[in-house]
């Protein structure tokens, strides 16, 4: 009986080692897969070879900052990489954001950027390209956002933005674009879905934009626009459709002219900046009639804004008195 019970005891025992041996190499193997990567080939390495298009400006870092591309590693999951953000199911690239990435050099037609058929929204702003906004922009078809402000960029907008029907942001602000307006009378009116531009501080050569007059926007939804520092010649008359708009900055232009009576019946309008806006005169001194004339506007002007500030009060009130009703 006893030596029964000792057999029943060792067969047990080796039992459980077998147990634990097989437990602990299928851990082992769990452990040693590599895990797959969600990031597909063809995306990586168009990243990639985007990132070596330019030099980065070590100045640009410090202890505290490093680089966004700086950080990448090729043989890693591409979706984990900064900036980049891919769809859960699919793996393809939607959102980069390379913002302030200290990249130098141009952006160029054949960029591997353009690979990235899926973007979605797309951030280069505060970035030295020192060059044009190629055509190839157009190409990203699904593009919703594009931020490019601050990116050195010259040369005329190109026409092939209007192709992005899906985009809705669009902020090249702070470059040296020249162009003299015909391509903005085509690119946005195709641009159905926008809701926010920013062009402010271009400074567009040439003769001075007349975009008042033949401009207009398919999108009725714009809620931000800014035209500061564009050369603008017109107050735009155009915004008077714009019913969804509450933010508007068209300061530092030479606007001639009276203020569009529509401006004043705009429900969301808000925040309005026209400083340094209207066009200086000649160095003659000013008859009777005009110093009249230059009086109703400024008249005109001053009414508008305080149409805009007594506007503002009523919404802060409005969305007080609904925030206690629903506490």
């Amino acid at each position: 009986m006893i030596h029964s019970c000792s057999e029943e005891r060792k067969i047990m025992i080796i039992w459980s080692l077998c147990l634990i041996f097989a437990l602990s190499n299928s851990i082992l193997l769990v452990t040693a897969s590599p895990s797959k990567h969600l990031c597909l080939p063809d995306q990586r390495d168009a990243l990639w070879e985007f990132k070596n298009e330019f030099y980065v400006d070590s100045s640009h870092s410090d202890e505290w900052f490093l680089d966004k591309t700086e950080k990448w590693r090729y043989n890693t999951d591409c979706c984990s990489w900064d900036g980049v953000s891919c769809d859960p199911k699919t793996g393809k690239i939607v959102e980069l954001d390379l913002e302030d990435s200290a990249l130098n050099g141009p952006l160029r037609s054949n960029s591997s950027l353009f690979r990235l058929q899926y973007l979605q929204k797309l951030s280069l702003s505060s970035n030295n390209f020192s060059g044009i906004l190629p055509d190839s922009i157009g190409n990203l078809k699904y593009l919703s956002h594009l931020w490019c402000s601050n990116c050195n960029l010259h040369g005329e907008i190109p026409s092939s933005l209007g192709n992005l029907s899906y985009l809705a942001v669009l902020n090249l602000s702070y470059n040296h674009f020249t162009s003299e307006g015909p391509n903005l009378q085509l690119v946005l009116p195709k641009l159905r879905s926008l809701i926010s531009i920013d062009l402010g501080y271009n400074q567009f050569k040439g003769i001075p934009l007349k975009i008042s007059s033949t401009l207009h926007f398919s999108s009725p939804m714009i809620d931000t626009l800014t035209l500061s520092s564009c050369n603008i010649s017109e107050f735009p008359k155009f915004l008077e459709n714009q019913t969804e708009l509450w933010y508007l900055d068209i300061s530092a232009n030479q606007i001639e002219g009276q203020l569009p009576e529509g401006f004043g019946r705009l429900p969301g309008l808000w925040y309005v900046n026209i400083e340094d806006t209207c066009g200086g005169g000649g160095e003659e001194e000013a008859t009777k009639e005009e110093q009249d004339e230059e009086k109703e506007e400024k008249e005109q002007v001053l009414s508008w804004i305080a149409a805009a500030i007594a506007y503002a009060p009523g919404v802060v009130c409005g969305l007080t008195i609904a925030y206690i009703r629903t506490s």
